[in-house]
């Protein structure tokens, strides 16, 4: 069994290159109605994530796959465990809030998410996650006053995307996360940056974890995408990541990465 304390910032690194588990369909089912589905969960995770930016890409996927409880008891392991600072347990109870509260999450459920909000306020004050849990308890009480209520379903028919977040476009790196995408397509890399720093800073999160988040970084500070790219700031990154990892999971590709970067024409 993977430790837990990888798996509350897992979400934020997986990587979005790698395909999501093959869902297992009953016998009966039709090549068409599974397609069918596809389509609907790719609409739902990248409606989800363009509603919400701090969704980890965890939190995304549950929502996609209609498993909120399921997220909601592995971040409250996280959060239980006093090994991991503050900072760090306060965003597992804000993931939960934000989860609950998703309006393209079938299994939404504003009441939930005020609870989990308000946790983060009264228990976690200080943190970063706190003040963004207000702004969400705000947003949740406006929603209440709108005279019509629609369903996750109702409001995915008539969903588009955004020209501006193509989540899958080929400008991006194939190793960059959700988080990371759409931190880059939406002029929120310094809001990403400072949630992987959490986890850099953090010596209860897993050296597997940092090495990633590091890599991450780079990757978004690399990226054409990047309205403010930074290749010094990825260099930096990518050196930190090798100097404490030489021998990590992303050397090689930290290396290869680093490469390319010192040898861009300027």
């Amino acid at each position: 069994m993977a430790p837990l304390r990888p798996l509350l910032l897992a979400g934020c690194l997986a990587l979005a290159a790698c395909s999501p588990t093959t869902p297992l369909f009953i016998a009966q089912i039709t090549t068409h109605e599974a397609v069918e589905i596809k389509v609907l969960k790719n609409k739902r995770i990248a409606a989800a994530i363009e509603e919400e930016g701090d969704l980890l890409t965890y939190s995304a996927q549950a929502i996609r796959d209609g498993r909120s409880a399921e997220a909601e008891r592995l971040y409250l392991t996280g959060y239980r465990d006093h090994g991991l600072s503050d900072q760090v347990r306060a965003i597992a109870l804000y993931q939960i809030g934000l989860i609950y509260m998703n309006r393209y999450n079938d299994q939404r459920d504003d009441g939930r998410a005020l609870d989990y909000f308000y946790r983060v306020l009264h228990e976690f004050p200080g943190t970063h996650a706190a003040a963004r849990s207000a702004e969400r308890i705000e947003l949740i009480r406006q929603r209440a006053q709108e005279p019509v209520q629609k369903t996750a379903r109702e409001l995915l028919a008539t969903w588009q995307p955004s020209n501006n977040l193509d989540l899958y476009a080929p400008e991006l790196d194939a190793d960059m996360t959700l988080l990371s995408r759409r931190a880059v397509l939406k002029n929120r890399v310094a809001e990403a940056e400072e949630l992987y720093l959490l986890a850099v800073k953090d010596p209860g999160v897993a050296a597997g974890i940092k090495e990633k988040s590091l890599y991450q970084l780079a990757l978004m500070y690399l990226s054409p995408a990047n309205a403010r790219p930074d290749r010094d700031k990825a260099i930096g990154y990518l050196r930190q990541q090798l100097a404490l990892f030489p021998d990590g999971e992303l050397a090689d590709k930290a290396v290869r990465r680093l490469d390319q970067a010192l040898n861009l024409n300027d």
